[in-house]
């Protein structure tokens, strides 16, 4: 039923004009959060993550932020056709460092859902000509194989997080850029809890290792979408961290670095970010299993 109704839906959206197909999203946004769509979610997210806004604030943040998604949306199966008309230079913009792709080496990037993070890895692989990203796969195959057509289809070729590392170790070496999303709650064996708005937030592990492993510097990106201009822009930029030369210090380091660039980007926007996510649905030994209650 999944699979029929995101088929239908991106069918009809994909034809419409641009314009049309933004407004449409929005009120889509608006719909779900009239509906309540995960509004406890939410709220609890933006009491962890802004406990000094107020009730009003949270409640508006919380529907643009549906809005938002609603773009992403609506937005997702037309990036294929943005990509070969070269549409996609008119409403995609790297505005901030650029130049840190112009290196010939392999390359390390983590981003986060913010802003249209889905036209944004499609713009940024249209610029270096092809980018690696790293997707989980879904329980229904036939809506995993729409979703993954759609996304190569914009130039992005996907690895799945469980096929062998070679596939990631030979992107590295054809001088590709690898691109991973690490603001989701992960299972404590899959991540390592870093402070992330004041609280802890188990945090995926893998660019990290790969980045200490292979001597990688890691870019950081985020996206997000001004409304004036209808235009969607990519900041970039390299993190830094403390190096000390033990592993275990060194991988806490980098995992936290790159979580506080997120949490940085999440001020700035806060209404275009991906609150319905649990993302500290996982917890340290000895707090409460389930703080969505």
């Amino acid at each position: 039923m999944s699979y029929l109704l995101a088929k239908s839906f991106f069918s009809i959206v994909s034809k419409l004009e641009r314009d049309k197909n933004l407004k449409i999203g929005e009120s889509i946004g608006s719909l779900f959060w009239n509906l309540g769509y995960r509004k406890k979610v939410i709220l609890k997210n933006l009491d962890i993550a802004f406990p000094e806004k107020t009730l009003d604030w949270k409640l508006n943040i919380g529907k643009k932020s549906l809005q938002n998604l609603g773009r992403v949306l609506t937005e997702f199966p037309k990036i294929p056709e943005y990509i070969k008309t070269g549409y996609i230079e008119e409403i995609f913009e790297i505005k901030k460092g650029k130049e840190l792709l112009e290196k010939e080496e392999g390359k390390i990037l983590v981003s986060a859902h913010i802003g249209n993070w889905e036209l944004a890895g499609a713009g940024l692989s249209y610029n270096i000509e092809g980018m690696v990203s790293l997707a989980y796969r879904m329980k229904n195959k036939k809506l995993n194989d729409l979703i993954t057509k759609i996304r190569q289809d914009s130039g992005i070729k996907i690895i799945f997080h469980n096929q062998p590392l070679k596939d990631f170790l030979k992107a590295l070496k054809e001088k590709k850029t690898i691109s991973f999303l690490v603001d989701q709650n992960t299972l404590t064996h899959r991540g390592i809890f870093v402070d992330f708005f004041g609280l802890e937030a188990s945090t995926v592990t893998f660019p990290a290792k790969l980045a200490l492993k292979f001597n990688k510097d890691i870019i950081f990106g985020y996206s997000y979408y001004d409304k004036n201009t209808k235009k969607v822009f990519l900041e970039l930029e390299n993190i830094d961290f403390e190096k000390t030369g033990d592993y275990e210090k060194d991988l806490k380091n980098l995992v936290q670095a790159y979580t506080k660039k997120v949490e940085k980007a999440v001020k700035k926007h806060p209404e275009q970010y991906f609150w319905t996510h649990k993302r500290w649905k996982t917890r340290p030994k000895g707090e409460p299993e389930n703080i969505y209650k």
